[in-house]
């Protein structure tokens, strides 16, 4: 039981953890995608962070190199 506590509590730290990274992302004028559709961070973080739910983030590149876009796609097959 006090297994499960534990592993909730950390997997909401996640979730606060990467909210948080996304947004600033955003706010620095990074677009944000899910499966091709354009989403806000709050919508990253409800598909990408669950169990039995990978998904890949790609990041792209502008030309000088700074980063544009995530896109967070799901694996389907390694």
């Amino acid at each position: 039981m006090h297994e499960e506590k534990s592993k909730i509590k950390s997997m909401e730290g996640t979730k606060k953890d990467m909210l948080l990274q996304l947004e600033q992302m955003r706010r620095s004028g990074v677009e944000l995608f899910v499966d091709g559709r354009a989403v806000l961070p709050i919508e990253v973080v409800a598909k990408a962070v669950r169990e039995n739910s990978p998904y890949m983030a790609d990041y792209v590149l502008d030309p000088s190199g700074a980063i544009c876009q995530v896109r967070f796609d799901k694996v389907t097959r390694c």
